[in-house]
């Protein structure tokens, strides 16, 4: 039998390049993926691509900027000098850092990962597509120790906008300014966690680039762009958009310069619930919940792993068969969720899952259960998997989905938030 797939993590996390992006923001790889599906914390998002500007060229360097570092462009050419946008960045952050070294790369291959959205089993299953990107789009990535530029079609001025926002990667990075980075131990990082972290990473790069694009290109704001398309996007799009939109909006809520960028990071979110609504981890706390499985003898359903969510993914989820409006509010009750996935034992093709989610009070798992009983029943009428939504209890509900018969005979019951699922004989 071949090795167990991972099944559960939402690939849309992570897949979205347009405008420049940091790998790894939990400081678990140097080496990016344009879909984590293995629940490590090595992702890439969506920034905004900024309108050409009035006019070619870069602006003038600013008096107040002491150019002092040499920055070193390998493999090629750019349209911008990238040692002043460098300084530039870091007068604005307030810091004296060394630069690292700028590559020239075409990044195409970290950008294609929203085209095979649907290939994923799970994202087929919740109605995901795939979605076409501009390859002609400046992009930008960092890693431990590079920055990758393609600046594809782009104008100096929208080349010059993705270093700014590659540049806050660095500082952020330089100066040990993300707080989960480097410990011994790390907590799990589910699909909720990885969303929040990256929102924290983006939106801080994203109010950087803001800044920058404000003194200096006359062009549009790294946040202005990319609400835009959040506005006009898919549901994929959307989630791969979330963490810039939301956490941009948590950063300003937090600081009003880039030189204060490191308070940000204080008491920061662990979850997107805490994101979207600018709360702490102590105004906002996860609702209690705990989820076992329990085989039956005769199962024929094996545990791939379990992954928590999150209230970002939960609305891009609900969004792909409801309007936006309905999605965001029935999302907003989230407290806390957990998504079981399960494979068969003799056929790998075949897939079931168990959601939980315990909303943070009982009116709004009844909103909740309304959306989600309208989701199942669009979603079973455009695939040929089976959905059905169980109530466990006054303040918890269940989607199942997946094949047929997996949904027929899988149980789901507790209460009080201690849930446990029994897989179907098969």
């Amino acid at each position: 039998m071949s090795p167990r797939r991972s099944v559960s993590t939402l690939a849309v996390v992570a897949l979205l390049v347009l405008a420049g992006c940091a790998s790894g923001p939990a400081g678990q790889s140097s080496n990016p993926t344009a879909s984590p599906t293995s629940g490590t914390d090595e992702s890439q998002g969506a920034t905004a691509t900024p309108t050409a500007p009035d006019g070619p060229g870069t602006p003038n360097v600013s008096s107040s900027v002491t150019i002092d570092d040499t920055v070193t462009v390998e493999n090629g050419t750019l349209p911008v000098d990238a040692t002043p946008a460098f300084n530039r960045v870091e007068a604005l952050t307030g810091t004296d850092i060394d630069p690292w070294s700028v590559r020239v790369r075409n990044l195409s291959e970290w950008r294609s990962g929203l085209q095979r959205v649907g290939a994923i089993p799970l994202n087929r299953a919740l109605g995901f597509e795939n979605v076409s990107t501009d390859w002609s789009e400046p992009t930008g990535i960092t890693t431990h120790g590079t920055v990758y530029i393609h600046p594809g079609n782009g104008s100096p001025a929208e080349t010059e906008r993705v270093l700014a926002h590659e540049y806050a990667h660095v500082v952020q990075y330089r100066t040990a300014m993300l707080p989960w980075r480097g410990r011994l131990s790390q907590s799990e990082l589910t699909t909720d966690r990885i969303n929040a972290r990256r929102s924290l990473v983006e939106g801080g790069a994203v109010f950087v680039a803001d800044a920058y694009a404000e003194e200096y290109p006359d062009i549009r704001t790294n946040s202005a762009y990319a609400r835009a398309l959040y506005r006009n996007g898919s549901a994929t799009t959307r989630s791969a958009l979330a963490p810039y939109v939301f956490g941009s909006q948590y950063v300003e809520s937090r600081i009003d310069d880039p030189a204060n960028l490191s308070v940000a990071y204080e008491n920061y979110p662990r979850t997107t619930e805490q994101v979207i609504h600018n709360e702490t981890p102590t105004e906002e706390p996860p609702a209690n919940l705990t989820v076992t499985v329990e085989p039956a003898d005769d199962s024929g359903w094996e545990r791939a792993r379990a992954d928590t969510l999150g209230e970002m993914t939960t609305r891009a989820t609900l969004e792909t068969e409801l309007d936006r409006e309905r999605a965001a509010t029935a999302a907003a009750g989230w407290g806390n969720d957990r998504l079981v996935s399960f494979q068969h034992t003799t056929n790998e093709s075949r897939y079931g899952w168990a959601w939980v989610i315990r909303p943070d009070n009982e009116s709004e798992t009844d909103d909740l259960e309304t959306a989600l009983s309208s989701f199942a029943e669009a979603r079973e009428g455009n695939s040929s998997l089976a959905f059905r939504v169980d109530t466990i209890d006054t303040e918890t509900a269940a989607l199942v989905f997946g094949d047929p018969d997996f949904v027929e005979g899988t149980a789901v019951a507790g209460t009080d938030g201690n849930v446990t699922v029994t897989p179907s004989p098969d």
